[in-house]
């Protein structure tokens, strides 16, 4: 890639500039915004500067969604939820080659579309093939990682430490160069550090993994091999969840989608 933000900008670029803005709500970990084209989801990112929004209702949507270079990583979740809104839905996955729907709505992904159910299959096959274990490094510490580590030698680069053997989000800089699989988590499409992560791991098989991941050709074309993602198939049930500040993953209003090359 060119500069840093050549990412956000073409993902930026690619939105109607017709879609205006509905509403948004804010829980304590997740951020969504509705607009005329659907709702989208994020992550709530905390840290960076502190900046005030104005209401955003009636905005057009490509405006909201800019809010994701911004150095505060709360306004940063609303614009990539924005981003969401757009890219996140059915009508336009519908048309690109390696996108692939799934008609669950439960509180956990399908097996097809979840990268912890399916990756331990894959790393047992590198084993056979290669003769060794597969180095595998995970941004982000997510349940249902047990399997990999049977299977390859894992290491989980954590911001704030969960367990005694994550490694700071700093080691990236010598983990991921030497990684065969990488797993990031959408969350660092907020905070900025995707396109750095995805430079860093263009050796190896690159996932970008959850809710916040904008399923768009730009992360392909900036470095992810797959993006396993989410379109929200029922925003009532969506907002609910996060204004009483709980996940849309237990609402049962997330569908299950991804994105390969």
């Amino acid at each position: 890639m060119g500069s840093a933000w050549q990412l956000y900008d073409e993902l930026i670029e690619g939105v109607d500039a017709g879609e205006r803005v509905l509403g948004m709500c804010e829980g304590s970990h997740w951020t969504c915004v509705e607009a005329s084209c659907g709702t989208g989801v994020a992550a709530t990112c905390k840290g960076g500067r502190r900046e005030r929004l104005s209401p955003l209702a009636g905005k057009p949507l490509r405006d909201v969604a800019a809010l994701a270079k911004s150095w505060d990583f709360e306004t940063a979740s609303v614009g990539v939820a924005a981003l969401n809104a757009w890219y996140n839905q059915p009508e336009r996955l519908n048309g690109l080659a390696g996108a692939l729907l799934y008609a669950d709505s439960g509180s956990r992904p399908c097996a097809e579309a979840d990268p912890f159910a399916f990756l331990p299959g894959e790393l047992e096959e590198f084993w056979r093939r290669e003769g060794r274990r597969a180095r595998v490094a995970v941004v982000g510490r997510f349940p249902r990682m047990e399997k990999i580590a049977q299977v390859a030698d894992l290491s989980v680069l954590e911001r704030a430490r969960r367990a005694d053997d994550d490694l700071p989000d700093t080691a990236c800089e010598y983990v991921l160069p030497e990684a065969d699989f990488a797993v990031v988590t959408g969350m660092a499409e907020s905070n900025k550090t995707l396109p750095r992560l995805l430079e860093l791991a263009s050796g190896a098989r690159t996932i970008v993994v959850g809710p916040s991941a904008t399923i768009a050709p730009a992360l392909l074309c900036a470095g992810a091999a797959h993006i396993a993602g989410s379109c929200v198939a029922d925003a009532d049930a969506v907002r609910g969840f996060i204004e009483c500040g709980s996940s849309p993953l237990r609402s049962g209003g997330l569908a299950s989608a991804s994105l390969s090359r």
